[in-house]
């Protein structure tokens, strides 16, 4: 996969960008980083400090040392999806199934909340977190 930025400046993964006439190919770092930009931009449209982010277990893993949890939150009757942004906002490729968190002994959805709210608003007691 390929980090392509377009003409109007719209940055995005493709396995062929010779496909995408007139765009820049960018180094994977570089893709990264800009996808990071993109999403964090995103989710501060999407989330003020003291709304709700709400997760949902996916899977536990046998050993319960992994969880795949998704992010949500609603706005106007809609639900959002969040999961994918996050991993954006991390440098990661976006979850298939939820998003992978390990680790045990803790409310590991409280923990992405927590981490989301920290990476957005400095502070990561600023968003609300429900499960459902």
């Amino acid at each position: 996969m390929k980090y392509i930025r377009l003409k109007d400046g719209f940055v995005m993964q493709t396995d062929n960008p010779q496909n995408w006439e007139g765009c820049e190919v960018l180094t994977n770092a570089e893709g990264k980083r800009l996808m990071a930009e993109s999403a964090k931009e995103s989710l501060l449209k999407i989330l003020k400090p003291d709304d709700t982010v709400y997760t949902v277990l996916r899977h536990v893993s046998r050993s319960g040392m992994m969880r795949r949890i998704d992010l949500y939150t609603f706005k106007d009757d809609k639900k959002i999806y969040l999961s994918g942004y996050f991993a954006y906002l991390r440098g990661e490729e976006p979850p298939k199934d939820g998003y992978r968190v390990g680790g045990c002994g803790m409310d590991m959805g409280y923990h992405l909340v927590h981490g989301l709210g920290y990476r957005l608003f400095g502070d990561g007691y600023s968003l609300r977190h429900e499960w459902i």
